[in-house]
C-alpha cells in the first residue's frame, strides 16, 4: 500500500466498498487537468507566439521606405510617464511620391532633427505614412510576449474548471451526505423539525 506523509495515494483507482462514483469522477478530472496544462497549455503558447511574430512581421508587407525632408525641428519631449527624454520625436516631414508630387504629414522621426534635414518615413501604396513596421527582433519578442499571455491563460482556465468542477462535486457530495443523515435519523424515529 503506498502511503505518503499518512494519506493513501491513489486511493480513488483502488477497489474500495466506500469509494463513491464521484471520488472516481474527482480523479479523472485531476488527470484531465494536469494533462491539459502539460500539452495544451505550452501548445496554445507556442502556437500563438508563432502566429503573433508571423502576424507582426506581415505589417511589413506592402510598405515601402522612403526619403523625406524635416518641415519643423523634430524636438524631443520629457515623457509623461518616466520624465525621460525619447530618441524618437514626432514632427511634420515632406516627402515625395514617383508621380512627383509631394505631401506632408506627421511622422515619427530621430529625436534632434533640424528642419531642412533628411529623414525616412514608411509609405504604403498609397502613399500614406504609416508607422515603421517592427524589427524581427521586436516581432520575436512581441510573439513570445503574447505566447507566454496565451499559455497562461490556458493555464488559468484549465485550473479554473478544474476547480468549478470539484466544487460542484464536493456540493453534490455535501448534498447526498444531508440525505443520507436525514434517512438515518428518519430510521432510528428521529423527525427534523
Amino acid at each position: 500500500m503506498l502511503k505518503g506523509k499518512g494519506r493513501v495515494l491513489l486511493w480513488r483507482w483502488r477497489r474500495n466498498p466506500l469509494r463513491r462514483r464521484s471520488d472516481i469522477a474527482e480523479a479523472w478530472i485531476g488527470v484531465a487537468a494536469a494533462a491539459l496544462l502539460l500539452f495544451m497549455a505550452p501548445a496554445v503558447g507556442v502556437v500563438t507566439a508563432v502566429v503573433g511574430e508571423r502576424s507582426a512581421l506581415d505589417q511589413a508587407q506592402g510598405l515601402h521606405r522612403a526619403a523625406a525632408r524635416l518641415v519643423e525641428d523634430a524636438t524631443v519631449t520629457p515623457s509623461r510617464f518616466s520624465g525621460m527624454t525619447d530618441d524618437h520625436a514626432r514632427a511634420t516631414v515632406r516627402w515625395t511620391l514617383p508621380d512627383g508630387s509631394s505631401r506632408t504629414g506627421e511622422a515619427m522621426t530621430a529625436a534632434g532633427g533640424k528642419a531642412g534635414s533628411s529623414t525616412t518615413v514608411w509609405l504604403d501604396d498609397a502613399g500614406r505614412l504609416r508607422p515603421a513596421p517592427p524589427t524581427p527582433a521586436q516581432a520575436g519578442a512581441q510573439g513570445t510576449a503574447l505566447g507566454a499571455a496565451a499559455g497562461a491563460g490556458a493555464c488559468v482556465l484549465v485550473a479554473g474548471a478544474s476547480w468549478a468542477a470539484r466544487a460542484r462535486l464536493d456540493a453534490r457530495r455535501t448534498a447526498q451526505w444531508d440525505r443520507a443523515w436525514a434517512t438515518f435519523n428518519t430510521d432510528r424515529g428521529h423527525r427534523h423539525a
